[in-house]
C-alpha cells in the first residue's frame, strides 16, 4: 500500500495558514487604550502598547478597555515613573486631574 508524501510546499503552506490564523485571532483578545484630547472624553485618540502616555498636560482623559488580553500599568506620577497599580479591568477618567498621571500598556 502506497503512502502519500507531503511535499515541502504543502507543509510550508500549512505553516503559513496557521500563522495567518494566529495573527488574526491574537489581536482580538488584546486590551485597548483610548486617550482623549479634550475634557469630557471628547476627541478620541487611539493609544498603542509599549508607549508611556502622560494624562493631564497633553491628554485630558483615558478609557482602558480590558478584554482579558493585557493588564495596564497606571502610574501615580508622570512619565511612567514611581508607584503604579496593575489594572486588569476596564477603567475610565474623563475629567482631569485623574487619579493616575501616566499609563503604560505592555505589548
Amino acid at each position: 500500500m502506497a503512502t502519500a508524501r507531503k511535499s515541502p510546499v504543502t507543509a510550508a503552506a500549512a505553516v503559513l495558514l496557521l500563522l495567518i490564523v494566529a495573527a488574526a485571532v491574537g489581536p482580538a483578545s488584546a486590551s485597548t487604550l483610548t486617550l482623549y484630547g479634550l475634557l469630557g472624553c471628547r476627541r478620541p485618540i487611539p493609544g498603542r502598547c509599549g508607549v508611556c502616555y502622560n494624562i493631564g498636560p497633553l491628554y485630558k482623559g483615558y478609557f482602558f478597555n480590558y478584554f482579558g488580553g493585557q493588564c495596564g500599568r497606571f502610574y501615580y506620577g508622570f512619565n511612567c515613573q514611581g508607584r503604579y497599580d496593575v489594572i486588569c479591568r476596564s477603567i475610565r477618567c474623563c475629567q482631569t486631574p485623574c487619579r493616575y498621571k501616566s499609563v503604560f500598556i505592555p505589548c
